[in-house]
């Protein structure tokens, strides 16, 4: 067994001793853990043990909590590109800064050009949205890729936003970035979460 194997028991056992040189060792021989599978000696703590499930629960919350905040931005979006869209489209004359920035000039030079904004401009505009939908779907399966895909797109539209100067809809680009960045980090750990609790199924 590994040290860290050896640990998850040492840490919830009655007779573990915490040494400054060794770390955490056993108190009745004075050395850390070499027992394979079984050890003993072994003691359950039961109220470290109750202490470290609650732990181990709270993290497991926090990390879905974390992944779930970080790939619902893919939605959000999509649908306020969406509704900038639609908004233009009839005549409104608002926008959120959430959505994208490349449909948003798609549609200026789209008017600039016809003179009008059409509804197979709005089409193509909600299109070109639809990508944001195809990578929710697959960031909410931890697909790490999806996550890169989505972080890339966005940082880009991100990018553009700056060329033209619009420092607010850019500081909230880079907002959205960071809560899907530190869902991204959380991948592998609620991976080998599910793992686990797979295997001991």
């Amino acid at each position: 067994m590994k040290r860290e194997e050896h640990l998850e028991y040492c840490k919830i056992c009655l007779n573990r001793k915490v040494d400054f040189h060794k770390g955490m060792i056993c108190s009745l021989t004075n050395e850390i853990a070499n027992f394979d599978p079984t050890c003993k000696d072994f003691k359950e703590d039961p109220i470290e043990l109750e202490k470290r499930t609650k732990q181990k629960v709270q993290t497991e919350f926090n990390n879905a909590s974390t992944i779930n905040n970080g790939t619902q931005w893919f939605l959000w979006i999509f649908g306020l590109s969406v509704l900038n869209s639609v908004i233009l489209y009839t005549g409104g004359g608002i926008s959120f800064i959430f959505g994208l920035g490349i449909t948003q000039i798609f549609e200026g030079f789209l008017i600039g050009y016809s003179g009008q904004y059409t509804l197979n401009g709005l089409i193509i505009s909600i299109l070109i949205s639809s990508i944001f939908v195809l990578i929710w779907y697959s960031s909410r399966n931890l697909n790490k890729n999806a996550f890169i895909l989505g972080m890339i797109i966005y940082g880009i539209d991100g990018l553009l936003l700056l060329i033209f100067q619009d420092w607010l809809s850019f500081g909230f680009h880079i907002y959205a970035l960071v809560m899907i960045f530190k869902a991204y980090q959380n991948v592998d750990q609620m991976k080998e979460l599910l793992s686990k609790q797979q295997d001991s199924q």
